[in-house]
């Protein structure tokens, strides 16, 4: 055999050894890097969730994480949050975990019934989101309109202003066709000639994905006029809100829930 053909051979076959190797300790990091880290969905940086928030595409990243680093009850894939709810705030670079996040929709507890009340009745105080706790008063009437109206039956009137019904959530704000649009303005309170608009014409499509219209609904600005609002009420509470609206317009304020009454 040639000298420069044994050479030929003995080249291809270093390369093809080279070859074999490097694919080998590919595979093996590839192995040892599947043990080390493996995915999960964090809140993308710069976002942050607040309660019972719709969660979108724009909000989380899927990332490769050290697996002694990952909590458990971490979720593993995007598609399993979206659409779901935190029941506490998560800020940018945190771990989605299953355990805080519900799709629940808020269904009444035992005891309770959902009522959704026209908004002509009520006086959104400050801005309110799905899920936001908040306080229900009754601002009454003038002395002159209440002047022949007996004392109420299932609450008690303590002043000519103003009364505190009791604390509660809200469960949904709708538009006039029914749809769940997230967020109420403060003082929205339609003239006359708002309400046809607001309840024969119900919701503007727009061509939008569902994901964009539940941000833009939540966060921006709604993309059809609220005309519903809606409580999870015992039967003694509903009682008092009926009555109340007789006696003056319903007021609806956000409280500001700790962190630890949360947890």
């Amino acid at each position: 055999m040639k000298k420069q053909t044994l050479f030929i051979i003995c080249l291809i076959s270093f390369l093809l050894a080279g070859s074999s190797f490097y694919a080998a300790t590919q595979y093996i990091d590839a192995l040892a890097a599947k043990k080390l880290f493996s995915p999960v969905v964090k809140v993308a940086l710069g976002k942050e969730i607040l309660p019972y928030e719709p969660i979108t595409r724009e909000d989380v990243v899927l990332v490769q994480e050290a697996v002694d680093a990952i909590l458990p009850d971490s979720v593993r894939e995007i598609e399993n949050v979206l659409g779901k709810r935190s029941t506490q705030t998560i800020y940018g670079g945190e771990q989605l975990l299953s355990t805080k996040l519900t799709d629940n929709q808020l269904l009444p507890e035992t005891g309770e019934a959902r009522y959704e009340f026209p908004l002509m009745f009520i006086q959104p105080l400050t801005e309110l989101r799905k899920g936001d706790h908040v306080k229900i008063w009754v601002r009454y009437k003038t002395m002159n309109e209440l002047e022949d109206f007996p004392s109420p039956h299932h609450f008690q009137k303590t002043n000519d202003t103003a009364d505190l019904l009791f604390e509660s959530q809200l469960a949904s704000v709708r538009d006039s066709n029914g749809i769940e649009i997230y967020t109420l303005k403060p003082n929205l309170l339609p003239s006359p000639d708002q309400m046809d608009a607001i309840f024969h014409g119900g919701t503007r499509e727009k061509p939008m994905l569902n994901a964009e219209k539940r941000y833009r609904d939540y966060r921006v600005q709604p993309t059809a006029l609220p005309a519903f609002v809606g409580f999870n009420l015992t039967d003694q509470q509903y009682k008092k809100v009926t009555e109340a609206m007789t006696y003056g317009m319903l007021q609806v304020g956000h409280i500001m829930v700790s962190e630890e009454s949360t947890s």
